[in-house]
């Protein structure tokens, strides 16, 4: 039997699973990529064998906020940009679930994930003080366009009768390598400067889930 559902996963910046900002101070240049919130949607479709284990599998689409802010040393001069980087996950996860109620039930999974980047990232800006003109550019090269990262999940969802499935729980991701490497490049008159930092790919988020209720007569046939 098969369950479809939706999900919604806000990205909260933290420190602590190394989602937090990024430094680099060289003796000219100093970058800092600071994660924002961000977002991470999708759909969920579960297959159940029996009524305790199931597999989850989906697609998500997955973007990620930062700023970046250089600052020139020796000139004093610094400038920000906001940038995003996107990317898609394809979990597949084994679930198991225990009965806490007539209609609240607990599971625990764990699995991995597909996750590809279809693509590289630039912007720029540029700002005047004085007579100077300043440009400043970030580009954000993904160290491959697809690789694994592996995931575990714990949460509680409350099964009705006619308007199915609403599930809240957390989701920890881990990518087996750095998603992709951050240059930040600052440039005026002839000078150049640049600085570059990893981005880890690591989030620890809250699930929010809900899943369509099946009719009973075509969820027997």
């Amino acid at each position: 039997m098969a369950t479809f559902g939706v999900q919604f996963r806000p990205l909260i910046p933290n420190e602590f699973v190394d989602f937090g900002p990024v430094t680099q101070e060289g003796k000219e240049l100093i970058a800092t990529w600071t994660p924002k919130v961000s977002l991470n949607f999708g759909m969920v479709v579960r297959y159940g064998f029996t009524q305790n284990f199931s597999i989850e599998s989906g697609i998500n689409l997955v973007r990620r906020n930062y700023n970046l802010s250089m600052e020139a040393v020796e000139e004093g001069v610094s400038g920000e940009i906001d940038f995003a980087f996107v990317g898609y996950e394809i979990p597949i996860q084994a679930l198991y679930y225990v009965q806490l109620g007539e209609h609240l039930w607990m599971n625990a999974s764990g699995g991995l994930s597909l996750d590809m980047y279809p693509s590289n990232t630039f912007s720029a800006g540029s700002l005047q003080q004085d007579s100077t003109f300043y440009d400043f550019e970030q580009f954000t090269s993904r160290n491959n366009w697809l690789q694994m990262a592996v995931q575990a999940n714990y949460g509680f969802e409350w099964r009705t009768k006619g308007q199915g499935y609403f599930y809240l729980g957390v989701t920890y991701h881990q990518p087996f390598s750095n998603m992709a490497i951050g240059e930040a490049k600052f440039f005026w008159n002839d000078a150049i400067l640049r600085e570059f930092g990893e981005l880890s790919g690591n989030y620890l988020t809250l699930d929010l889930r809900y899943f369509f209720h099946e009719d009973p007569d075509r969820r027997k046939q």
